[in-house]
């Protein structure tokens, strides 16, 4: 009997290869598909899924659904964390614009998934910018339902990153926007956060917490479990019923890494760490501190190629705009002054230079961020050796410690000195002693002083650097 059911399967299989479908099957299948992979997670699948649809637009010239199977990869990746692939088929599906312009949907599409991964890399006035643009195309959307869709996701995206830019008041008028298009969990645990940490007010706060929790009962996301979990957290937190939130707290880190979000799993162990350290637990404080670090400084040497490509990016498109703008340049010239051969002639050649100038500084800024990303390879060969240098100079109590301490550390003196600018240079050698960890027998051996003196200038400094009696000293260092 299996003889006769594997070659069965593998003749299904291979069925969506050989056939050929029409454009408007394609449209249809990417959509119904696509969906269904994110709310089910499986974005390795819908990749996989995305490459066919490719093939099969491919072999009908549909330009339209090789564009979207780019987008829709687009999408995927960037739930992944992988944003440097991200830009390339994003760039993919750019370069085929020509031939689906009169498209308002991939359009607004399209810039929408290039403001999410401007975001995530921290562009967040280029993320703007293409959220603008994707505003612009989704408003000549004919179908009402799939302009308020589109009109609500971008509105949210826009939100999240007023938040960042400190605007409050644009945050706010955005994630209103998104909440009453379509009230979900997502802008009513934004609207909880813009409460808590803006307005200081816990009634307005609890009331859209429990509208996220009352609307999470209707969804099926993983994602919204995650969200409201992550703010329930925070509102208990400011409330200051430390174990409640921690519950919190850990479902949505539970749920950040069954969605593997490295930055979801980043900023839960942040908030679990101040939780510890609130109840005095040290140990738990420092473990998931330690965790926090550790993975944010992954996610930061992961992101330098996706930011050195999107650097090169912005710099061709500006290469591009500039062409763009010397060719319309032309033609008006050209219509304007048809018999004036010298006029005409004298305008190009400013323009030639002025492009020639432009063209070097391009190939300037190329060179640069070639010679960036050698040094960053560089510096990560040297940031183990760094580090065991430093703490062996500490232990040493060599008068080059406090030198190499700020090379290796160069943000550290100037955060401290933003709190205290008096502090002597003894303070601030102490202040890096308790940056590496050392405790305070450890301080007084290495630097041949008795173990009170050491607890006299911790308590010192605690008070010139007004670190709060119940803060570990060590867990506020590395924090601020």
């Amino acid at each position: 009997m299996y003889r006769f059911i594997l070659p069965f399967f593998l003749f299904l299989s291979c069925v969506f290869y050989t056939q050929q479908l029409s454009p408007s099957e394609i449209d249809q299948l990417q959509k119904d598909k696509y969906y269904q992979y994110f709310q089910e997670e499986k974005f390795y699948e819908g990749i996989e899924f995305s490459k066919k649809t490719i093939k099969l637009s491919e072999k009908i010239n549909y330009a339209k659904g090789k564009a979207r199977g780019y987008i829709y990869i687009a999408g995927f990746l960037h739930s992944l964390g992988k944003y440097d692939e991200v830009l390339q088929y994003l760039q993919k599906a750019e370069d085929l614009t020509s031939e689906y312009g009169d498209d308002p949907a991939l359009l607004s599409s399209l810039f929408t998934w290039y403001g999410k991964n401007y975001y995530a890399l921290g562009f967040t006035e280029k993320s703007n910018e293409n959220y603008n643009k994707a505003l612009k195309e989704a408003f000549k959307l004919k179908d009402k339902k799939q302009k308020q869709k589109q009109l609500h996701f971008i509105y949210g995206s826009k939100a999240v990153n007023f938040g960042l830019l400190k605007d409050n008041d644009s945050m706010y008028y955005y994630v209103h926007k998104a909440y009453k298009i379509s009230p979900r969990v997502v802008e009513a645990t934004n609207l909880t956060d813009y409460f808590i940490t803006q307005k200081k007010n816990k009634d307005s706060a609890k009331f859209y917490l429990d509208k996220a929790e009352s609307l999470l009962k209707k969804s099926t996301e993983t994602f919204d479990y995650l969200v409201f979990n992550y703010m329930s957290g925070r509102y208990y937190k400011y409330k200051g019923e430390y174990s409640k939130a921690l519950a919190f707290y850990e479902n949505s880190l539970e749920a950040s890494m069954r969605m593997k979000r490295p930055k979801n799993v980043m900023k839960n162990y942040k908030d679990i760490a101040e939780i510890y350290s609130s109840q005095n637990n040290v140990y738990k404080a420092n473990e998931y501190l330690l965790k926090y670090t550790k993975l944010r400084d992954s996610l930061a040497e992961n992101n330098i190629i996706a930011i050195q490509a999107t650097e090169k990016k912005f710099i061709n498109d500006e290469k591009k705009q500039n062409q763009n703008s010397n060719m319309k340049l032309y033609y008006l010239l050209g219509g304007l002054f048809l018999g004036v051969i010298i006029i005409i002639s004298v305008l190009s050649f400013s323009h030639y230079m002025k492009n020639k100038k432009k063209d070097f500084l391009l190939t300037k800024n190329t060179a640069a961020i070639l010679q960036q990303d050698q040094q960053v390879r560089a510096l990560k060969k040297k940031v183990n050796e760094s580090f065991e240098e430093v703490i062996q100079l500490a232990k040493e109590n060599s008068p080059e410690f406090w030198g190499r301490f700020q090379e290796v550390y160069p943000e550290f003196r100037e955060r401290i000195l933003i709190i205290n600018p008096n502090l002597k240079t003894s303070e601030l050698i102490l202040c890096a002693y308790i940056y590496l960890g050392f405790n305070t027998k450890d301080i007084a051996r290495y630097t041949f002083k008795a173990v009170q003196t050491i607890k006299n200038n911790k308590y010192n400094l605690r008070k010139r650097l007004n670190v709060p009696q119940q803060e570990d000293i060590t867990l506020w260092m590395r924090i601020i």
